[in-house]
């Protein structure tokens, strides 16, 4: 469902796989290469076009990718949006998996027991069908015991006040002296989370603990607001970044090299003499949704972050922005809902009822605002009873070698101390 032309209470769009009903949305060909091409397709409520997710005709001009086979979920994506964002669609394809699945994989074509692709540097074929083939095996993805400790937590996300959002915001202003992509002046941007605040310590430590460590070191990462889960952002585009429209991609890493990203975009303004691109990464901005036209003219497609020079102080995470760029996939590309209609309400990380305070002093709580990470006037629905691209992710992140590993230790853990216990008990007798 697309926000465009709503008000920001309204903005909070559910998923179009919640609530088993399967809802599909036909993603029309479109491209955000450029500002004409861009604004071509707006999306609506009249794209809802099917009740039940199929992996028969393919709409043209996109391909779909499945990640899971039982129940059926998958990506639908228009060839011509990949090619905005990626130079290399295969590769691209399989970024998102292992982004979503937390899984390494490889890609195959219209069948799960084909052949790999060999050639990851080829292109996609109009209206084609690919498969995600884990090291698992795509049918057995969501066979396993599931890591939901995380869920089950019972954990409450504080409130965050004006003054721990401003000491959020004062902590990026040491590294991003400028929004990170326009270079629009502090005044005018704001302390943008990757994992959103309204998520809670719990889920936050669920992300880190449930994926492969590839490129960093995140023993260390334990606080929701650290600077590495966050970046200072023009306002505009903070809200179309909590929106999931945007995402950012880091590069190198596991699937993609920096020269698989389309060049680098102008900066709007001079780059000042204090700033510099990285010269061994790329922090490249991507649209996943058509953005709004005004937003797009001053942040368009893969505009790089570039960091104060002689200056690496906890830069965004790259494991929290992979986990970010593979949920606004599934916000805005996801189909399939039967896994969500079997697990629609489950004990999620409690959200304690947020207290904020307006300018006229008055409380916002009622209203639904959950103060955090979210822009100046967003509302979140605070609707607990359908799943949406978090609860997505860290269901299926719950099936990596990492959480199953974790998960098998503590259950021989458990057994060992039932074991003892039984000798106890036996050897009293």
């Amino acid at each position: 469902m697309s926000t465009s032309g709503k008000a920001i209470s309204q903005v909070k769009t559910p998923l179009h796989l919640a609530n088993g009903n399967y809802s599909t949305k036909r993603l029309v060909s479109r491209s955000l290469s450029g500002l004409p091409s861009s604004l071509s397709y707006q999306s609506s409520e009249a794209d809802v076009i099917r009740t039940s997710p199929s992996l028969q005709d393919v709409p043209g001009g996109c391909v779909r990718l499945v990640l899971v086979l039982a129940p059926l979920f998958y990506l639908e994506i228009s060839i011509a949006h990949i090619h905005s964002l990626c130079l290399k669609p295969r590769k691209y394809l399989l970024f998102l998996g292992w982004c979503i699945l937390g899984l390494e994989g490889e890609l195959a074509a219209n069948g799960p027991d084909e052949p790999r692709l060999e050639d990851l540097d080829g292109q996609v074929v109009d209206a084609g069908l690919y498969y995600y083939i884990s090291e698992q095996g795509i049918g057995a993805i969501l066979d396993h015991a599931v890591d939901l400790e995380v869920i089950r937590a019972r954990s409450g996300v504080p409130s965050e006040t004006t003054r721990t959002r401003e000491s959020f915001r004062k902590k990026l202003l040491e590294r991003d002296p400028f929004c990170a992509f326009t270079g629009s002046r502090p005044e005018h941007s704001e302390g943008a989370h990757i994992v959103p605040y309204r998520r809670g310590s719990e889920w936050f430590q669920g992300i880190i603990n449930n994926r492969p460590h590839y490129e960093e070191s995140v023993g260390d990462l334990t606080d929701i607001s650290d600077i590495r889960n966050g970046m200072l952002l023009y306002q505009p585009l903070h809200t179309s970044f909590y929106l999931r429209n945007v995402a950012i991609l880091k590069t190198p890493n596991h699937c993609l090299g920096i020269g698989d990203v389309p060049p680098r975009a102008d900066r709007p303004v001079k780059l000042p003499a204090t700033l510099a691109y990285p010269e061994d990464e790329r922090y490249s901005l991507q649209w996943l949704q058509d953005p709004d036209p005004v937003v797009f003219l001053v942040s368009p497609n893969n505009l790089d972050i570039a960091f104060k020079k002689y200056d690496r102080k906890g830069r965004p995470s790259a494991l929290l922005l992979h986990y970010n760029y593979g949920a606004a996939a599934v916000r805005q590309w996801g189909h399939g809902g039967e896994l969500f209609a079997e697990h629609r309400n489950p004990a999620r990380p409690k959200r304690e009822a947020a207290q904020n305070t307006n300018e006229g002093g008055a409380s916002n709580t009622d209203s639904g605002e959950q103060p955090g990470d979210e822009p100046e006037g967003m509302v979140d629905s605070g609707d607990q009873t359908q799943w949406d691209e978090d609860n997505v992710m860290l269901y299926l992140w719950g099936n990596s070698p990492v959480a199953m590993e974790r998960h098998q230790k503590r259950d021989e853990e458990k057994s060992h101390y039932v074991e003892q216990w039984r000798q106890g008990i036996i050897s009293i007798s």
